[in-house]
């Protein structure tokens, strides 16, 4: 990238103290995670939690049937070797509804064969950071495709209600006594440091004590995207999105700060970027 500003790395933690000052929960995607090696759920799990959209229960492999039947979760993710799939092979064949999305792992690769049928991806253990995030985009892309579809549906009961969803328009942070009340549409980028957000706003940065899956929740997706774990840009201040067939992927900021672009589907990216242009 010649000519270009180097991009961020993102430390783990901050270095100051500051307190957040509310957070208002939106709708969230019910996923049910079965999945019995302890790595692979820990890695599950944390994922889950990044995602804004997600809220997860893990429950053990004797409980995944019962837990289908009382929570309806739209994503279930599990191992090919639970005893009770492998037995019945389909989720009609167990006598629940099919959910919305099927994600399926295994070590063994040929495991994997017999869940092409009900699974939105399959993906062989051990996994990384990447491959996982390919499948929750999946997941996530089948899911709301459906939602969107009932509420196509639903839309002349929605429009009666005259109640537009309402997105936060500033954020409050404290820090050296003082409160700063900061508008949204200022942010030129966000950046998760742990429990903690850093907010780039000109010149000057300042600190959230909140998660990034809670503040997402809260913004607008028309105007803030998420392009990385650790990343929001305000598409307000986004030059371009460099999108090679291969090697890294970034986006540009106006004020020059390149960020690294998630290595997701780029068929999806795209399509997420014309349906918020």
């Amino acid at each position: 990238m010649r000519g270009e500003q180097a991009l961020r790395s993102f430390p783990e933690s901050p270095g100051e103290e500051v307190q957040a000052l509310g957070y208002v929960a939106g709708p969230h995607i019910r996923v049910l995670i079965a999945e019995p090696d302890a790595t692979s759920r820990r890695l599950i799990c944390s994922l889950v939690d990044c995602e804004p959209e997600m809220t997860a229960e893990c429950v053990d492999d004797s409980q995944l049937i019962s837990s289908i039947q009382e929570t309806v979760p739209e994503l279930v993710i599990l191992d090919a070797n639970t005893p009770v799939i492998r037995r019945g092979g389909t989720w009609a064949a167990l006598g629940v509804e099919s959910p919305l999305a099927t994600i399926v792992t295994a070590y063994d690769s040929a495991a994997l064969l017999a869940y092409a049928s009900i699974a939105v991806d399959v993906v062989v253990k051990p996994f990384d950071v990447e491959r996982f995030e390919t499948a929750l985009d999946l997941a996530k892309s089948r899911i709301l495709r459906a939602r969107t579809e009932l509420q196509t549906a639903d839309r002349p009961t929605r429009a009666e209600s005259g109640m537009p969803r309402q997105f936060v328009q500033r954020l409050a942070v404290e820090a050296d006594e003082k409160i700063v009340l900061i508008r949204v549409e200022e942010i030129q980028w966000m950046q998760s440091l742990g429990k903690y957000i850093r907010l780039y706003v000109g010149e000057k940065s300042h600190l959230l004590r909140q998660s990034m899956k809670h503040l997402q929740a809260v913004l607008d997706p028309r105007r803030f995207l998420r392009v990385h774990r650790n990343a929001i840009v305000n598409l307000d201040h986004v030059d371009e999105f460099y999108l090679p067939p291969s090697g890294n992927m970034f986006v540009k900021l106006n004020n020059g700060v390149s960020l690294p672009l998630r290595r997701a589907n780029r068929t999806m990216l795209r399509k997420l970027l014309k349906q918020i242009s």
